[in-house]
């Protein structure tokens, strides 16, 4: 089975693999081939342990994922800065988050130091619903969640709350850009952030990498210009820009969007909800519709 395929084959009888409990039923094969994404081909290019749950939802709409991590998500070097925030963190009217990696680890090392939940009259803001979902599951639910999924849309959801005057701490990733800061600058607010991850380059996965270069996915998928770039870095110039030439390239966001500009390739999709099920509702709508297999529909 291609590699990041639907399945794993489970433990027989003495512990050892049966590869037929990956084969799917004659009734389930027919039932995949009705699916938007069909024997497509995904590249899935998300940090290990986190792109699970792209590749399940590609499954469930028949894809393949292909699983090549280019992307490392590490605690800063130095942690003073978060810890010194964490220590004044009643000082805040406002903690901002713009990805569900910045809860993570800010809420990870607020455990650490037996914090586990937002000091009283403290408030808290997401960029979207994975952000928040992860926010409520880590004790820190959000009190306003954007509309529109970005920095943008973020500080038009605190435009509805009085900003000037305000205090906002927004743990963010180190390369994290300006956009949100300005944003509540120009409307009088003051902000203060801190890095509570980085990103890293992973290990190239060798067997991955030669399966990429000799069968190029049919989408390559980036969630940020980090794991667009890495892409090269990981691959090698010139394969990657082979690969690129022959998959469709899908992003989210309009960050993302430029990176893949500035090499001078086109963005093929790009969801108008740049969230995951938005990314993969938009990569298989991409694709021609597939007909069912007799019936009509109810």
């Amino acid at each position: 089975m291609p590699r990041g395929g639907a399945c794993r084959a489970a433990p027989g009888p003495g512990g050892e693999s049966d590869p037929r409990r990956c084969l799917p039923r004659r009734r389930e094969v027919s039932g995949l081939r009705t699916l938007p994404l069909a024997g497509k081909r995904i590249l899935v290019t998300r940090a290990e342990g986190e792109a699970e749950e792209f590749a399940g939802r590609i499954r469930s709409r028949g894809g393949i994922p292909v699983l090549f991590p280019t992307i490392r998500l590490v605690p800063p070097e130095d942690p003073g800065p978060l810890d010194g925030a964490l220590l004044r963190l009643s000082s805040f009217d406002w903690i901002l988050f713009a990805s569900a990696n910045a809860a993570k680890f800010f809420c990870r090392r607020a455990a650490e130091k037996r914090i586990t939940g937002p000091p009283a009259g403290v408030r808290v803001a997401s960029v979207g619903p994975g952000t928040s979902r992860e926010l409520r599951r880590l004790g820190f639910p959000p009190d306003r969640t954007a509309s529109r999924h970005t920095a943008e849309g973020l500080v038009e959801a605190l435009a509805a709350e009085e900003i000037a005057g305000k205090r906002f701490l927004l743990p963010r990733a180190l390369e994290g850009r300006e956009t949100l800061p300005s944003g509540i600058a120009r409307r009088g607010g003051t902000v203060e952030t801190v890095a509570v991850y980085r990103n890293g380059l992973p290990e190239r996965d060798e067997e991955a990498a030669r399966e990429i270069v000799a069968a190029p996915p049919d989408v390559c998928a980036f969630a940020s210009p980090s794991a667009f770039r890495n892409f090269f870095l990981l691959l090698g110039e010139g394969p990657a820009t082979e690969v690129l030439t022959r998959s469709r390239i899908a992003v989210i966001g309009e960050v993302t969007a430029r990176a893949v500009a500035a090499r001078k390739f086109p963005v093929d999709i790009m969801p108008e909800t740049y969230t995951l099920n938005g990314m993969v509702e938009a990569i298989a709508a991409s694709f021609p519709s597939r007909p069912h297999d007799g019936g009509s529909e109810t």
